[in-house]
């Protein structure tokens, strides 16, 4: 059969065609509901969606199409009110991603950062907004999750947190306001939007921020109230010279805080095979804290691989080694006992951003050792001599910083 010259019996339906020579009427598709009914089967649901945004009404109809007009009266959304504390927790909760397989036990404490984590708890405090800058796998990311929960009382809006990549300041500023307010469906247009967020006091802890100079001078000139924690990388643009906003960098441990980090993601001492391994490590990869979170990772798994390698090898639970010594090691060394695989020596491979990311990986090991001091803070000049920088009235500019 020519499928071009389709006999009556073989057309289709909806077609509308009457024979292979005179094509008739073309007879209109059939509407999904309509296509349920006869088949009997209850139609799919769908989803229309009216959203105001500024003075029109935006409907959203993946069947029939979408349209916009002029918002009427009667449509128009009450006044936004802003989350009460129960709800800014609850708001929180949701937020919270799960973590990943294979992650390490939460509850770890914050190691080498203890001064640079009062220092910018005092900034914050008296309303001072702030950019911490440093490489990736510095720890921006972890020190900004202490500091949120540091400062969740401080504000009459709590703290709000915003991811900055691929954001522009008017994003930001949705995304403020939608944080703060219970106004569903609503979007405010762009001459309503800073009067919206004008009265936002909240500590705003935006991470991966992605432009400086004057695009960050209107973010902080529209929210005066609140008190903004930047993250961004140090190739970032920094903020204008009037911006008012404190300059921290984020440098890698010491020698001592990396070797506290690996035991403590290991859970147990370290033998000198591995303390000697982690100190070429600290060389390498200039004290960044994700080289030994990964490295803690690493060991974790020798010690189950060696482990499996006992239960296989089918040893009685107190046979004593060759060696004389329980427990596979020297006394008080805590490696299990078992075969375990040799450790690596040299610099890993650069490790590859996955498709997507906002935070490029680790810088490649073999850069120079870290340099003594772990912060370095540089105020940005006033906008003139003789003004004082601005503070929202819930900061506390009693506390000496």
């Amino acid at each position: 059969m020519d499928p071009t010259n389709r006999t009556p019996d073989a057309a289709r339906p909806g077609e509308g065609r009457t024979g292979t020579d005179s094509p008739g009427p073309r007879v209109p598709a059939a509407s999904p509901a309509s296509a349920a009914e006869d088949t009997g089967q209850s139609p799919a649901p769908v989803r229309v969606v009216r959203l105001v945004a500024g003075d029109y009404l935006l409907t959203v109809n993946p069947v029939d199409g979408s349209e916009i007009e002029p918002c009427p009266p009667g449509r128009m959304p009450p006044p936004a009110r802003r989350h009460d504390p129960e709800a800014r927790a609850e708001r929180d909760r949701a937020a919270v991603p799960p973590p990943p397989a294979g992650a390490a036990r939460s509850g770890a404490p914050l190691i080498g950062r203890g001064e640079v984590r009062e220092r910018l708890g005092r900034l914050l405090s008296r309303g001072r907004s702030v950019r911490l800058t440093g490489p990736a796998g510095s720890g921006r990311t972890a020190l900004l999750d202490v500091l949120a929960a540091d400062c969740a009382r401080l504000a009459p809006d709590g703290v709000v947190r915003l991811n900055g990549r691929h954001r522009t300041t008017p994003d930001l500023l949705h995304e403020l306001y939608a944080a703060v307010h219970h106004a569903p469906l609503h979007r405010p247009d762009r001459a309503g939007l800073p009067a919206a967020v004008r009265e936002i006091g909240a500590v705003v802890v935006l991470d991966d921020l992605e432009f400086g100079g004057a695009a960050l001078d209107e973010l902080l000139d529209a929210t005066p109230e609140c008190a903004f924690l930047f993250a961004a990388r140090p190739d970032v643009p920094a903020p204008s010279a009037d911006a008012h906003v404190e300059e921290v960098v984020l440098d890698g441990l010491d020698r001592t805080e990396c070797l506290e980090l690996l035991e403590t993601a290991v859970d147990r001492p370290l033998t000198d095979e591995e303390a000697d391994w982690a100190a070429d490590l600290w060389v390498e990869s200039d004290g960044l804290p994700l080289r030994f979170v990964q490295a803690g990772a690493l060991l974790r798994r020798l010690d189950g691989a060696a482990s499996d390698a006992d239960a296989a090898d089918g040893e009685r639970p107190f046979s004593i080694p060759e060696d004389g010594v329980p427990g596979g090691g020297a006394p008080g060394e805590g490696a299990p006992a078992g075969r375990r695989e040799p450790l690596p020596r040299g610099p890993p491979p650069p490790r590859r951003s996955p498709p997507g990311s906002a935070t490029p990986p680790a810088r490649p090991c073999g850069s120079p050792s870290p340099s003594a001091a772990r912060s370095r803070t540089r105020p940005n000049c006033p906008r003139s001599s003789g003004t004082s920088t601005p503070t929202p009235p819930w900061a506390n500019c009693s506390t000496t910083g």
